[in-house]
């Protein structure tokens, strides 16, 4: 496949896989979990206060929230319950980017300065822990004791995760085993926690609780995977940061990770050269963009994406036949279609 037809099938979201869609039947809920994180903000203090309505105003896709949500519907879940654990989700996942911005030095997040660019790193990191640390009082005090180890484990997954990250970075002789791994800790096991709380509030058994931690962690996987690929071929408008950036900010991903594998001599050479540089000229990205084309590595990428988010799919069998379990094989399709 060539690198322009690639780019057209990453680009081209299908029309059952828009997030719009498949968030309309939990739409009330996600409007109630959004003032439920206005609450978590309500404070004395007033930096927390200014820095609540940055990220408030900053909205993200909501995405893993979504997940928990129809999943807790296919079930008997309690409607409150369900959206303060969402909340819970979508506030852990806020301060992972937060920590990510700072570790990585980022000035634009969803096309909105960072807190670290707003203020310094300092601010920033107490900030992400004051949100953690949030999240899990609101737990506890909610009395919901089958949630709190799951959030607890989760967390600590993705500190290992960000361990590893800092393991891994500039690498270039990384496999990609070891990229799973980085994947599975850090992105992956927040998916797979949030499809775990809504199979739990929804009164699933226990086999079907496990089902639907891997489906959550297969769609977190896939869903990392093709962020790894807009990486290389997205629009900068669109993901609201520099096109390469992954790249010059030292991560090693899968597209890389393979194109060193498939090749070899002068291109091999040149494609382990960038993993050490900070900035790239527009040459330079070029004729990566080429390489990883020319390796097969932009459509090996792509197909263990869609092979991954297939698998994810078929687990959505025990789920019974209707409007959520429709909304979450949509919700499969948008992780590996969507845009950004």
């Amino acid at each position: 496949m060539s690198l322009s037809n690639l780019e057209a099938f990453v680009r081209s979201v299908q029309e059952d896989s828009d997030l719009t869609e498949i968030q309309a039947p939990v739409r009330s809920d996600l409007d109630d979990l959004q003032l439920t994180m206005v609450r978590f903000f309500e404070t004395s203090l007033k930096l927390l206060q200014g820095v609540g309505g940055h990220l408030l105003a900053a909205r993200g896709k909501k995405f893993r929230p979504t997940v928990l949500l129809l999943i807790a519907k296919t079930g008997s879940a309690d409607r409150d319950d369900a959206v303060f654990a969402a909340s819970v989700v979508e506030m852990i996942h806020t301060a992972t980017l937060i920590h990510d911005d700072t570790i990585d030095s980022s000035a634009i997040r969803r096309g909105m300065p960072t807190l670290n660019e707003m203020f310094n790193d300092t601010v920033a990191t107490i900030l992400g822990d004051y949100i953690y640390t949030k999240a899990f009082c609101e737990l506890i005090d909610r009395d919901l004791p089958r949630l709190v180890p799951v959030v607890a484990k989760t967390t600590h997954r993705m500190t290992i995760g960000e361990v590893l990250g800092i393991q891994q970075k500039r690498d270039p002789d990384l496999t990609e085993e070891d990229y799973f791994e980085l994947i599975d800790e850090k992105t992956a096991s927040l998916m797979s926690s949030a499809a775990r709380i809504g199979a739990i509030l929804g009164g699933f058994s226990d086999d079907e609780v496990e089902e639907m931690t891997v489906f959550g962690e297969e769609l977190g996987r896939a869903y990392q995977v093709t962020d790894d690929l807009f990486d290389f071929v997205g629009d900068e408008s669109e993901l609201g940061k520099g096109v390469g950036s992954d790249l010059t900010e030292g991560k090693v991903t899968l597209p890389v990770i393979h194109a060193i594998r498939a090749t070899s001599g002068e291109s091999c050479e040149f494609v382990r050269s960038l993993v050490d540089r900070r900035e790239l000229s527009t040459e330079e990205r070029l004729r990566l963009k080429e390489i990883l084309d020319e390796s097969g590595s932009l459509e090996y990428c792509r197909k263990t994406a869609l092979d991954l988010a297939d698998s994810a799919l078929g687990r959505l069998s025990i789920l019974p036949e209707g409007l959520y379990r429709t909304a979450l094989e949509k919700a499969v399709a948008y992780a590996v279609h969507r845009i950004h």
